[in-house]
């Protein structure tokens, strides 16, 4: 009975440290540029800046080294991975070189090129400005921050 007990605490044991984390509350987070305070916000297939409001748009959390969208758990994506291409959000997370993403200081930058997470035309401060991705120059289009959700 003894053995029976031992070998089902155990298999409970390790199948608990087998399963995959998920996500907790104190893992969400806003991408804010420290240009103007907008969020990294998706818009179906684009991600644009908007004035933050805190919807599941704007959330952001790490799936290993990709970054996922919380409404709709799309990856944060370079477009084919091409030099100065576009930032999207996609709902096939393969977790290629361009779905991967690290911080360096206030740089957001992807494994594919090495180019930062950039604001279209150096900061276009409207509502719905495109992301980019471009060579650092050190602009604060360039800089961000995140804030926990």
């Amino acid at each position: 009975m003894r053995s029976v007990l031992a070998a089902t605490v155990l298999a409970l044991a390790t199948s608990s440290l087998l399963a995959a984390p998920s996500a907790s509350a104190a893992d969400f987070f806003e991408i804010r540029s420290d240009l103007h305070n907008k969020c990294l916000t998706t818009n179906g297939d684009n991600v644009e800046m908007r004035t933050c409001d805190g919807t599941g748009r704007q959330v952001w959390f790490w799936d290993g080294p990709k970054l996922r969208n919380l409404a709709e758990r799309h990856c944060l994506d370079v477009k084919h991975g091409q030099i100065n291409a576009a930032v999207q959000a996609v709902g096939d997370c393969h977790g290629n070189a361009n779905q991967r993403w690290s911080f360096q200081g206030r740089r957001i930058h992807t494994d594919v090129n090495g180019q930062v997470l950039s604001i279209q035309n150096n900061g276009d401060t409207r509502d719905g400005a495109g992301i980019n991705m471009r060579n650092y120059v050190g602009g604060a289009w360039q800089h961000w921050s995140t804030r926990r959700i």
